[in-house]
């Protein structure tokens, strides 16, 4: 094992510990039969081989020495095991029929006495490979006396394909394994639905949704942090019986940063000790937590069934009891915004609370709401966040609570969220609103320049094709004053090259900036580009020409410009600076010889000249600062690199190392920088007491971009009186300039782990 600072000297149990302390119930993994694939590992490992003479004799000695061990553990920890016996046509592409069903003979035979749940193999649904995992599917079916659950891992297939359609024909097909696949797109609820409703089995067939947006990997396009967290929720109030939970360095089997990085560049950017501390792994465990709390084999989904709500949006999904005892919604939406709840018991008293997907933590809502007729009009979220709202006539026990954190930049700020933020960042108007919007080219009607200033973010404009350079310009009413140019670009944007221009007639023009591959702040499943200029512009016409779009064509969803003012000093905060042990798994890398380096140190020595420096820019990164005893928090200072980007982030506090607080959510607001002249500085005032402060780093859009701090100045005192239930941001007495998206320039290669949530759900009914 070479996590930072550990002795267990076993990477898997520790994995496995890990996921166990997270409430992780099933370990999924493949044998890569044909040692053909790897999980990126081939030809970079000393692990001694399955076979003896491939593919006739196997090696007894590396199952009885290893992989026996392996399972053993796992069954001792209570963990079942979801095992696939090889990776798509890969296996099958070296292995022919005859080694191939020889090797699941003995598979099944060796481990069917196992708390086994077979998934045959990863992705079989393919013509070079169908036919003949269909064979080796049939012979565990044969040879499992036991009679365990039995399925198939699937591409990314809906319900009326060819392939699913013969897989519902195989008499040992007993639930489906699905795929969404990657690149940060939230599955939709017609493709569950389908499934929920497939008409071929008869009665409800299970399902289980086992690959959906991998933590911080690159398939397609780059995950990122969030999308992993929204995918799990949805899928399991779409009917799913569970999540198979996959990141970075343990999907792909990352053991070092050195010499042994399974696909790394191409799927994987970070070895296990870095994925395994991801953010969203504890997010699968507050989830978890609440499926149980509200006892989840009680919810059918409601897809648009408007009996049910009004939440026929996408980003809006509801499940609830045959009964309507209890509901459960789950909002995405990037604004407050809700709906109503219908066919509720006008006679029954309802609780309602909301539960934070961040924290697992209920805020109050009311115990005993007001419906009228059978309908209940649902609050707003307590911010843009994604939320969980629970409406309940149960008693269900008690629970952990929270105050909604509250952005005190926001706070008091009226009108809609986008004008919150706008007024917060004293930017003034987008300077483009107004304009005559044109393009280079378009790929049709429907996806024409105006849609980038039409403030639907739901709207965008696209390229016709994908080649550059590509333009938009934009002709204002009168010329007007700016300092600042973002563009949201359509997801999967991992980076850009540009020019901005402006012109006083349209005709001649003068270069103002020009970007070269600048990473993108992911933003839920959008990338955004906000660069702040170095100096003030005023121009009746702008232009930004695309000379490189790298993950898709050239396509944005807004465009803006404005004039942002100019900030104050740092503020002074209260109390003394502190100097708390630090640690992050993120910056912890092995040379070549395997010694280690660790710049984590460069944080807090009062020296900018030194830098804290990531392995992974495009990765999210922890930063766990303990202080030691309990603290009265004041505020923050973060000092960037010279030329380092600054990611989106959350601060969060806790007195145990365990429950957590947000107490600065950048996520929902952008930045809050102030420039020193200097260098830019990150600063949050907090509140609170607490021994434990983490910062998460978000992603960046490149892995070559800049994400260094040179410095950390964490401030507080004696602790002040308690706040029983959360501290708060405060206010904040100084003016800031607050840039949205600033870029200022589990599923393990054998390791992924499934929360599955066992019982069988009815069909849905119709309420009286």
């Amino acid at each position: 094992c070479n996590y930072p600072g550990c002795n267990c000297h076993n990477q898997f149990t520790h994995e496995v510990d890990d996921r166990l302390a997270k409430g992780f119930t099933v370990y999924q993994t493949y044998f890569d039969s044909a040692e053909s694939d790897g999980g990126g590992q081939r030809g970079t490992t000393s692990e001694p081989s399955l076979w003896r003479g491939k593919y006739f004799s196997v090696n007894t000695d590396t199952f009885a020495d290893k992989i026996d061990k392996m399972f053993d553990y796992l069954a001792e920890k209570g963990m079942v095991i979801a095992l696939g016996y090889g990776v798509h046509s890969s296996t099958t592409g070296a292995m022919n029929k005859a080694d191939l069903d020889r090797f699941s003979r003995y598979l099944t035979a060796r481990y069917t006495a196992y708390p086994v749940v077979w998934i045959t193999a990863q992705e079989i649904t393919g013509e070079a490979q169908f036919d003949r995992w269909l064979s080796s599917a049939r012979i565990v079916d044969a040879g499992d006396g036991y009679d365990h659950p039995q399925s198939a891992h699937q591409y990314p297939l809906g319900v009326d394909n060819e392939y699913v359609a013969k897989l519902d024909a195989e008499s040992w097909h007993g639930f489906y394994a699905l795929q969404s696949g990657h690149g940060a797109f939230i599955q939709r609820k017609a493709l569950y639905e389908g499934y929920w409703n497939n008409a071929r089995t008869g009665s409800p067939k299970p399902f289980v949704e086992t690959e959906a947006n991998y933590e911080d990997i690159i398939c397609g396009s780059f995950n990122g942090y969030s999308a992993s967290r929204i995918s799990a929720w949805k899928a399991n109030l779409c009917g799913s019986y569970g999540f198979t939970y996959g990141v970075t360095g343990v999907w792909a089997n990352n053991y070092s940063t050195a010499g042994n990085t399974g696909w790394y560049g191409t799927f994987s950017f970070e070895p296990w000790y870095m994925g395994i501390d991801k953010p969203g792994s504890y997010e699968m465990k507050y989830m978890a937590e609440f499926f149980k709390y509200v006892d989840f084999i009680r919810l059918v989904p409601r897809f648009n069934d408007e009996s049910y709500s009004d939440l026929t949006a996408e980003n809006k999904v509801v499940a609830a009891s045959d009964n309507a005892d209890t509901y459960v919604a789950y909002f995405y939406n990037p604004s407050r915004d809700t709906g109503e709840l219908r066919g509720l018991n006008s006679k029954a008293k309802y609780a309602a609370r909301w539960y934070d997907p961040l924290t697992g933590k209920f805020v109050e809502i009311s115990n005993n709401i007001k419906v009228k007729g059978d309908k209940y009009t649902i609050p707003q979220k307590p911010t843009a966040g994604d939320w969980v709202l629970l409406v309940t006539s149960r008693e269900l026990g008690a629970y952990k609570t929270e105050k909604a954190y509250t952005d005190s930049i926001l706070a008091g700020l009226t009108g809609s969220e986008a004008d919150a933020i706008a007024a917060a960042n004293r930017r003034g108007a987008n300077i483009l609103t107004g304009a005559n919007a044109e393009a280079s080219s378009r790929s049709g009607a429907d996806f024409g320049a105006a849609r980038t200033i039409d403030g639907d973010p739901a709207t965008w404009w696209c390229a016709s094709n994908p080649e550059f350079p590509q333009s938009l310009w934009y002709e204002l009413p009168e010329a007007r004053s700016f300092n600042t140019f973002s563009l949201n670009m359509y997801r999967g944007t991992g980076s850009i090259s540009y020019v901005l221009e402006i012109s006083d007639d349209g005709a001649n023009w003068r270069e103002i900036y020009r970007g070269d591959n600048e990473p993108a702040s992911y933003i839920s499943d959008t990338s955004l580009f906000t660069r702040r200029l170095g100096a003030e512009y005023t121009c009746r016409y702008l232009r930004v020409t695309f000379n490189n779009v790298s993950g898709n064509w050239a396509a944005a969803y807004e465009a803006a410009a404005w004039l942002a003012q100019e900030p104050d000093a740092l503020p002074e905060y209260a109390g003394d600076l502190q100097i708390p042990k630090v640690k992050s798994s993120g910056s912890y890398i092995y040379d070549a010889a395997g010694n280690a380096s660790d710049t984590v140190d460069a944080l807090f020595d009062n020296d900018d000249s030194t830098l804290w420096i990531p392995f992974a820019p495009i990765g999210s990164q922890t930063i766990l600062m303990d202080l030691n005893e309990l603290k009265g928090l004041s505020g923050i200072n973060i000092r960037v690199g010279d030329n380092a980007l600054i990611p989106r982030y959350r601060i969060e506090g806790s007195k145990d190392g365990s429950d957590w607080t947000i107490l600065a959510d950048a996520t929902l607001r952008g930045a809050n920088i102030v420039y020193t002249g200097d260098r830019p500085v990150v600063t949050e005032a907090l509140s609170g007491n607490y021994r434990y402060v983490k910062l998460l780093w978000l992603n960046l859009g490149s892995n070559t971009a800049d994400k260094t701090i040179a410095g950390i100045e964490l401030y507080a005192g004696e602790p002040g009186p308690e706040d029983t239930d959360n501290a708060r941001s405060s206010g904040f007495p100084w003016k800031a300039v607050l840039i949205p998206g600033l870029a200022l320039l589990a599923a393990g290669g054998a390791a992924a782990a499934v929360l599955t949530l066992r019982g069988r759900r009815k069909q849905a009914q119709t309420p009286n």
